[in-house]
């Protein structure tokens, strides 16, 4: 395993508070740069592998709910009965069952924080699995009971927030450079097959005759954090927080345990580096301040640009997509909703991983921009299909075809762009000595509008009777995403984190940052002494100033 200095600069892992997203960029850079005498990546792999069960959670508890929501089983037990004698799901029921496992996720992001820094990175994971372990056995418990349901979905949520917060950074401590950048992507392909995975299980158990019919779906997550409490016996701390407790000794272990397939590996040189580290950390901390993020105009810029993407792209409305596909599709008419879900996540991973391969050959303006416009017009076909219904209020069958069609061309543009660009853009973004604040911030706006759109979607469905109209509202919001694309997102491929700090304290428009060039070049390139940056930052600061 080789630390580097530049990584540690760029990827602030000592940032407790920092989310995965931003981790997931900012060492990217260092996943092609193999050090002398690297070790062999199977160990540290299989660890990262076990960080990465907190991403099977959360894309099968994402996923396997959707599904339940359309079983019969479950809306005669937590449902409403029609007057034709069949229950029904109130709108309530939906909308705060299905939203409020973020309002756990906020908080267990939050919590993660203070036990990761006083108990470590496997404390986290021993937490969050066991509050996702109660958490499905209270859901499978509930017994038409929704109060009780919804206490079983806050405790998955506070894991899923725990392990969301947790998982990457554990990865970005142990994974050798040359390893570092698929190891952490890996979060997001787990996430995927997870998700395939959950629908595979619903689409399986739905012809079940009984309440195991949603009940063995939801038993299914313990499986997930038992396995992660098994392997973290023989998984070891993070040597990074080791060190941040002065348990140098352990740190040495650990790293040792996690090359031991290296026989001439020397633990003391990455001890070294993992020291200055830390040293640096503290050093940005002690400038860091919240008040500069709101009073400081360039700190201003850098808040507004992190957490706008994240919430545009949210307030879209994919999540109407993913949260309610199946009671979406049965409102419709349409046949098969289970394998209509499944094909959802079949079109995820496919899209997903030609964003990973294609994503930096096309430029993120022109991504951003003609995929917007694709998902606004596939948005506003399918509010206008939801306005052909016949007399009786049902839609044809070429109509709910039609607006599946569009439902997975909105799927498509999103996940090709905004879906996989806005954690690089986020972590981009927040560049500097309040890196760590505004990463925060960034990820508590995700959360909110996640559970914003979750909450109100059964309402503007149901209540409001808009139906597949609700394309028109979704349009409307995705408006805000293409003007963000506009006017705040830059092309910041091939450039250094010194170079975005410039940008922003240069004040240069987002449309000149491609073909931008710097007065002095020094700047613009890897900086062999810390001071130097410093110095030539600083300056361009107090002039700006003047």
């Amino acid at each position: 395993m080789r630390y580097t200095i530049s990584g540690a600069k760029q990827a602030n892992r000592l940032g407790y508070h920092q989310s995965w997203t931003s981790v997931i960029s900012t060492t990217l850079s260092n996943s092609c740069t193999k050090g002398k005498n690297a070790p062999d990546g199977a160990a540290p792999l299989f660890y990262c592998l076990v960080a990465t069960i907190g991403a099977l959670c959360y894309g099968y508890d994402t996923i396997y709910y959707t599904g339940i929501q359309g079983m019969r089983y479950f809306a005669r037990d937590y449902g409403e009965q029609q007057a034709d004698g069949t229950y029904e799901l109130g709108t309530t029921f939906l909308s705060v069952s299905a939203s409020i496992i973020y309002v756990g996720e906020f908080c267990g992001a939050l919590i993660a924080a203070p036990i990761n820094d006083k108990f470590g990175r496997k404390a986290v994971f021993t937490c969050a699995a066991v509050c996702i372990i109660l958490g499905a056995i209270i859901q499978v418990c509930a017994y038409s009971i929704a109060g009780v349901f919804y206490v079983g979905r806050v405790f998955v949520g506070l894991g899923v927030g725990q392990f969301t917060a947790t998982c990457l950074m554990y990865v970005a401590d142990v994974a050798p450079s040359a390893i570092r950048g698929p190891a952490l992507m890996m979060f997001q392909f787990m996430q995927s097959i997870a998700q395939f995975v959950g629908a595979c299980v619903n689409q399986g158990t739905e012809t079940i005759d009984g309440a195991a019919q949603y009940r063995l779906p939801m038993g299914l997550l313990v499986i997930l954090p038992l396995t992660m409490l098994i392997l973290l016996t023989i998984t070891p701390e993070s040597p990074v927080w080791y060190m941040s407790k002065n348990r140098r000794e352990d740190a040495k272990k650990s790293l040792e345990k996690i090359n031991r397939s290296a026989p001439s590996y020397n633990a003391e040189t990455d001890l070294k580096v993992i020291e200055d580290q830390i040293n640096l950390e503290r050093e940005m901390a002690a400038e860091s301040s919240w008040s500069s993020l709101f009073l400081d105009p360039v700190e201003r810029r850098k808040l507004f640009y992190a957490c706008g993407v994240m919430f545009v792209q949210q307030i879209n409305g994919i999540q109407f997509w993913y949260t309610y596909g199946v009671v979406f599709a049965q409102s419709i008419g349409v046949g098969e909703p289970f394998t209509i879900n499944t094909i959802i996540y079949v079109v995820q991973i496919i899209t997903v991983g030609l964003s990973v391969v294609f994503g930096n050959r096309v430029r993120r303006r022109t991504n951003l921009l003609v995929c917007t416009i694709g998902m606004l017009a596939s948005l506003v076909a399918v509010g206008g299909l939801g306005t052909t219904k016949d007399a009786e209020g049902n839609f044809s069958r070429g109509v709910g075809i039609g607006i599946v069609v569009f439902a997975y061309f909105n799927i498509v543009f999103y996940n090709f762009s905004i879906g996989t660009l806005s954690y690089t853009i986020a972590s981009e973004m927040a560049v500097g000595r309040n890196r760590n604040k505004i990463t925060s911030c960034a990820l508590g706006t995700f959360f909110f509008t996640v559970w914003l759109m979750v909450f109100t979607s059964p309402y503007m469905y149901y209540d409001a009777n808009l139906g597949p109209m609700v394309g028109f509202v979704y349009a409307g919001t995705t408006l805000l995403l293409l003007a963000y694309s506009w006017f705040c997102v830059g092309e910041t491929t091939g450039r250094t984190n010194d170079e975005l700090e410039r940008f922003f304290v240069e004040r240069i428009p987002v449309r000149s940052w491609r073909t931008h060039v710097f007065e002095n070049d020094a700047s613009s390139s890897v900086y062999g002494d810390e001071k130097e940056k410093d110095a030539t930052v600083s300056a361009a600061r107090v002039e700006e100033k003047a």
